[in-house]
């Protein structure tokens, strides 16, 4: 995966009130400006509406990848087809399971380019993985806002 040719997603758990047809078009776009990776951790409704967006565009767009990122090796992916590769990423094993998320976040964010974010609110994960994203460089798009 090249980080220019590669998105991420950022999103709180809950995304009550997003508009999932909003999400294809953002997803459209990039696939029409060149992004052809997608990487996703997977975890809470955010993630999983990506996931399987991008799952379903890969009928349009046969030349896209979709990568699931887990932070540990019991991570549960209920929806497994949605991905062309489940990635653990090396050096993981060392790290608690709380400590498993923030580092598998930090992850995503090197490895992207760009990230599509649904952040409303200023704290949990998403929020400091967003600030994290910026302060990265990663080109956002936060359809939170």
């Amino acid at each position: 995966m090249n980080r220019h040719t590669t998105a991420t997603f950022i999103g709180h758990s809950d995304c009550f009130g997003l508009d999932e047809e909003r999400v294809r078009t953002e997803i459209i776009r990039l696939i029409n400006g060149g992004i052809t990776d997608f990487v996703n951790g997977y975890m809470g409704g955010f993630d999983k509406l990506c996931a399987r967006l991008v799952y379903e565009l890969k009928i349009v767009y046969p030349h896209i990848h979709n990568y699931a990122v887990i932070p540990y090796l019991t991570h549960k992916i209920d929806r497994s087809e949605y991905f062309d590769e489940i990635i653990y990423p090396d050096g993981f094993e060392k790290y608690h399971f709380k400590a498993a998320i923030p580092k598998r976040n930090k992850y995503l964010v090197e490895n992207s380019g760009t990230a599509v974010c649904y952040v409303t609110h200023s704290w949990g994960g998403a929020a400091k993985t967003l600030e994290m994203a910026y302060k990265s460089g990663v080109r956002v798009i936060n359809l939170g806002e």
